[in-house]
């Protein structure tokens, strides 16, 4: 799973490989009025969209034929077969809102709400009575239950770029043996963070666009130990080798990582902000980050992301050459804990004063990229964690 960790700055991984249904089959009555039905979907509360007022909805995929059709119907007109840019992302998202958008009631829902309320990590089959009223379709829930779901394989498919880097890489030298090799990235836009309609889904990663103005160089891996020990002279790492990224790294000391290579080369060399590394990490494209999309990439020592990582470099990198984005580790990013943005931005970095100015800072209460199987992409969540397993990559900006 692809992890970005916000914090220097505050210290601090689809939809089904669908078929439509056949013209020769029999059309299904409607329930009757009253009726229970089982609808199966992504249960979210309006703390995940940004409401104040508390309540609950699913997005349902399948359940009844008239749902399960439905849902069909919108990935066949609006999941283009070569993935979602930033635009067709935002249309899919607002269609599956607007069309298989339940809200929840019943005896049920404070229980509901508690497990809903925050994260949502599983598919739930949710029984009860449908009823349209105050222009809004409501399920009165008289039982829920996990359940599985297969999204379609074209949103499990691994991302393919729309655009490839223009320029070659910039090499920046360490030493007589040891370099960084880095990527250059495009300006472009995307929908950052996760669509309401991904499940699993974390609500500290609201769906927002984000528009990049200006390409930037970002290193093809984390920083290993042997770079950093060659530039800085010690190794803090808990885990010793050459090869594995460097970790147990304070926030100043990255800061000051990257102000020596800064001198040493005469190019600012900084911390990546969150947008740069996810967009970085999902090659500039939309699509949901689902970690299917991702198995190949996995840089731990097993499937499940629970296990310390294998040397950089050591599993394929993505489409446009970064190795590593996704594994059991944090990876750092600039921006605080304090801010997640709902609402589009552009060159979006959040750094707070005391990081800007180099202060020490320990690692709690970090804004930080999961790394576990059941993650995505770009999650993120408040935690509290020492800076063990967390790793670094840096950025170079590009020349005017």
């Amino acid at each position: 799973m692809l992890r970005s960790m916000r914090s220097c700055a505050a210290v601090a991984g689809l939809l089904i490989s669908f078929v439509i249904c056949g013209r020769g089959q029999a059309k299904e009555e409607k329930p009757a009025a009253g009726t229970e039905i089982s609808l199966k979907g992504n249960v979210l509360s309006n703390v995940h969209t940004g409401e104040k007022e508390k309540g609950l909805f699913v997005l349902a995929y399948d359940g009844t034929p008239e749902i399960k059709a439905e849902f069909q119907k919108i990935m066949a007109e609006f999941y283009p077969e070569n993935g979602l840019d930033a635009d067709a992302a935002r249309k899919l998202q607002e269609q599956c809102m607007a069309r298989l958008k339940f809200h929840i009631a019943g005896p049920l829902v404070e229980s509901i709400y508690k497990e809903a309320q925050w994260t949502v990590r599983g598919v739930k089959a949710l029984t009860g009575v449908v009823e349209t009223r105050d222009g809004k379709k409501w399920i009165a829930v008289s039982k829920c239950e996990g359940t599985s779901f297969r999204f379609p394989d074209r949103m499990l498919a691994p991302d393919k770029p729309f655009v490839m880097p223009e320029k070659e890489p910039l090499v920046l030298k360490i030493n007589e043996h040891l370099s960084l090799k880095c990527i250059c990235v495009p300006a472009g836009k995307f929908l950052m963070g996760e669509p309401y309609y991904q499940c699993p889904h974390w609500q500290e990663d609201p769906p927002h666009m984000v528009t990049l103005t200006k390409p930037f160089y970002m290193a093809e891996c984390p920083v290993s130990q042997e770079v950093y020990e060659a530039l800085m002279g010690n190794n803090p790492s808990k885990l010793k080798d050459p090869k594995l990224p460097v970790h147990m790294v304070s926030c100043a000391d990255m800061y000051k990582f990257c102000q020596i290579l800064s001198e040493k080369t005469g190019r600012k060399v900084r911390i990546p902000t969150a947008a740069e590394w996810e967009f970085a990490a999902r090659v500039g494209t939309s699509n949901p980050t689902f970690p299917e999309r991702y198995a190949a990439q996995n840089s731990n020592a097993n499937a499940r992301y629970d296990s310390p990582p294998g040397p950089v470099k050591s599993k394929p990198p993505n489409a446009w050459g970064f190795y590593d984005m996704h594994s059991g580790w944090w990876e750092r990013v600039s921006d605080s804990t304090a801010v997640l943005d709902r609402q589009d931005t552009v060159d979006p970095q959040h750094i707070p004063p005391q990081d800007q100015a180099e202060a020490t800072r320990n690692n709690k209460h970090g804004h930080m990229g999961k790394g576990q199987w059941t993650y995505a992409i770009s999650e993120i969540e408040y935690i509290d964690s020492e800076a063990g397993n967390v790793r670094f990559r840096v950025v170079v900006e590009a020349e005017k």
